[in-house]
């Protein structure tokens, strides 16, 4: 990919939630200030609900101290969903303005780095007109949800968030909830589908390679710089 500006990426294996948003922010300060690359972060998350900037308990089937892991609300966009182990969470930090990107089409090429991932398992996904996401029929594998903003007044566009590809993940967790607050679909999984899993953090590397492929980026591997304190990681 010589030529193409350079993507850093980095693995970081199962963070908390919070820490895992805390540097998201930090990152796109410093990516709005161009003190580093555009930035594509992949991860586990423990278990945990997370809803939109809109209130979405109404889309819980049970009483949120009945869930069984931690509700919190984000300043994404969409609405409900869960994350957890075997599902792989990629948060890119790209700055919209330098890539000449509107939020649609940004949203757009994150569904079809997944589809192209997707296809290294055999698995043939789509989009549904009207929906975010991705699909296999009627059921969503991955759901994506993302903010873009100027962090502290910089003159960056720069996003946060991004997506979770259900890998191995236990479905059990969804059926708490209307998932993204779509009652008439359900939720697959690269398990649910193939008999199998993968191990999350070889899909972490497909999606790697193709999102350098469609977003046109050279990626660079540099975990050293990323990993959050020891205590947070399993």
């Amino acid at each position: 990919m010589a030529g193409n500006p350079d993507c850093a990426y980095a693995w970081l294996g199962r963070v908390e939630y919070a820490d895992a948003w805390e540097l998201q922010k930090r990152l796109a300060r410093e990516r709005a200030e161009g003190a580093r690359p555009d930035t594509l972060l992949l991860l586990e998350h423990p278990p945990v609900y997370t809803t939109g900037k809109r209130d979405a308990t109404s889309n819980l089937r049970l009483p949120e101290q009945m869930l069984g892991a931690p509700l919190v609300q984000t300043d994404r966009g969409g609405d409900i969903t869960f994350h957890g182990p075997g599902q792989l969470i990629a948060y890119p930090i790209i700055d919209l303005r330098e890539a000449r990107l509107g939020v649609m089409d940004y949203v757009r090429r994150l569904e079809e780095v997944i589809i192209g991932t997707l296809r290294c398992y055999d698995i043939e996904a789509g989009v549904i007109c009207g929906l975010t996401g991705v699909w296999v029929g009627d059921e969503k594998i991955a759901a994506i949800g993302v903010r873009v903003g100027r962090p502290l007044g910089t003159g960056g566009w720069v996003t946060t968030h991004g997506l979770a590809l259900n890998v191995g993940v236990d479905l059990g967790w969804f059926r708490k909830i209307v998932s993204c607050g779509i009652a008439d679909k359900g939720v697959t999984s690269i398990r649910e589908l193939r008999g199998t899993a993968p191990p999350v953090e070889d899909v972490a590397r497909a999606l790697t390679g193709r999102f350098g492929e469609v977003f046109g980026r050279g990626m660079q591997p540099v975990n050293s710089l990323f990993i959050p304190s020891q205590s947070t990681v399993r």
